[in-house]
């Protein structure tokens, strides 16, 4: 599958895993560890805006503030921006997700073919590409999905 499909698969298993997911239960701990299904969903935003960076530095010259934390700040990436979300409603959290995901989108589609399989593009990876990348991270939200289905299994039952 390619990049682009990839990505927009990735994006409506989200939409899809969270639609009509009750509200009073966004809160609840539990779907991933100790984060709620708010704050998992969050991560996955956290994680879009990680892909814009990596995007951007293959379209543009800009800061690219989500790669330096990942890369310099890895043990404390994930909880500190969690807590930076924590006060957040769950609107707010998948319009994020919605808004960073159409930037990720946009990015990938002014990337060249050659460029997105080329090795060495991955700054934190000399060995991968973008589409590894892209796949790395389509398996790390169908994971974090697959948790989200399974909590809401569990809380239905």
């Amino acid at each position: 599958m390619n990049a682009a499909a990839l990505l927009e698969q990735s994006h409506m298993l989200v939409l899809q895993t969270v639609e009509d997911f009750p509200e009073d239960q966004w809160d609840t701990p539990g779907a991933c560890g100790d984060w709620s299904v708010k704050d998992t969903v969050a991560h996955l935003a956290v994680y879009e805006h990680l892909l814009v960076d990596l995007l951007n530095t293959l379209v543009n010259d800009t800061p690219t503030p989500y790669i330096d934390k990942f890369v310099n700040q890895r043990a404390e990436f994930n909880t500190s921006e969690a807590e930076a979300r924590q006060y957040h409603t769950a609107q707010q959290i998948i319009d994020e997700y919605n808004e960073t995901q159409l930037q990720s989108s946009d990015l990938l589609a002014k990337i060249p073919a050659e460029k997105i399989t080329q090795a060495g593009t991955i700054p934190w990876s000399n060995e991968r590409c973008l589409a590894d990348q892209i796949t790395i991270f389509y398996k790390h939200t169908n994971d974090h999905c697959m948790q989200i289905k399974a909590f809401r299994d569990k809380e239905h039952e």
